[in-house]
């Protein structure tokens, strides 16, 4: 019996040690079968940003198992650019989640004030602003290509109208997703404005309120709390030239 349970004991060690944790493979070399992770870290203006850390992972998050793997780290050349080769575990294809993460810091320090750093942005559960999460990866031919791209900063003018609500739970807003960093569709975040979740709100009957915004396109929710309901609705605004732009209004 004793020696029964010293067996099971000794297989559950294994399974929590295989199955939970963290790996660091980033001191290994792939020479074979290695899968390609290229692209190209820039501001609008296509002036490519160095010496910026970026970080191949893969986590597998299951019931029995919370499994990381840090796969390769590399760094962005001097016109922005990061090519790695990496290898892929056979029982990681199509299981699991890779991610790129890139240095944050890098170019919140990098790049100028007519740019949005990543601390002008609002963060958010995922995808993180500094992360792109790949779904999966079906062999070892594949070739991931995806840029990191930071938009210049504009303006928009807003007006808020006819705010009349006594009830004081009643909001009207409006927010504002542009697109940033990899370029996937998910990859948008909200602007920061006078608080940081990335709204402004009315404050009066009628106000008027500056919202961050890109050159392209930037995805508005304009809020509308009443007595409890969210009548709120999306639109989408596109900028060539915000001086040409007319001020954009919004009625409760």
């Amino acid at each position: 019996m004793k020696s029964l349970i010293k067996y099971l004991f000794l297989v559950l060690s294994i399974c929590l040690t295989s199955c939970y944790g963290t790996d660091d493979d980033t001191d290994k070399v792939c020479n074979g079968n290695c899968n390609t992770f290229n692209g190209r870290i820039y501001t609008e203006n296509n002036v490519g940003i160095s010496d910026v850390e970026i970080t191949l992972s893969y986590s597998l998050n299951q019931i029995g198992a919370n499994y990381n793997r840090i796969i390769a780290k590399s760094k962005t050349d001097s016109n922005g650019n990061y090519n790695f080769e990496a290898f892929i575990k056979d029982n990681e294809f199509n299981v699991g989640f890779f991610h790129l993460t890139i240095d944050q810091n890098k170019i919140e320090n990098a790049i100028t004030s007519e740019f949005y750093k990543p601390s002008e942005l609002v963060n958010q559960v995922a995808p993180n602003i500094n992360e792109c999460i790949i779904p999966n990866l079906e062999n070892r031919t594949q070739i991931t290509n995806i840029d990191y791209k930071i938009p210049y900063k504009t303006n928009l003018t807003v007006n808020l109208n006819n705010f009349n609500s006594t009830n004081p739970n009643d909001r009207f807003g409006v927010g504002n997703r542009i697109p940033y960093g990899f370029q996937l569709d998910i990859n948008r975040f909200l602007t920061k404005q006078n608080t940081d979740t990335g709204f402004g709100y009315a404050n009066g009957v009628n106000s008027t309120i500056i919202i961050p915004s890109v050159y392209g396109e930037n995805n508005f929710r304009v809020i509308r709390f009443k007595n409890g309901l969210d009548e709120g609705t999306n639109e989408t605004i596109l900028v060539n030239n915000p001086n040409t732009n007319l001020p954009i209004n919004y009625t409760y």
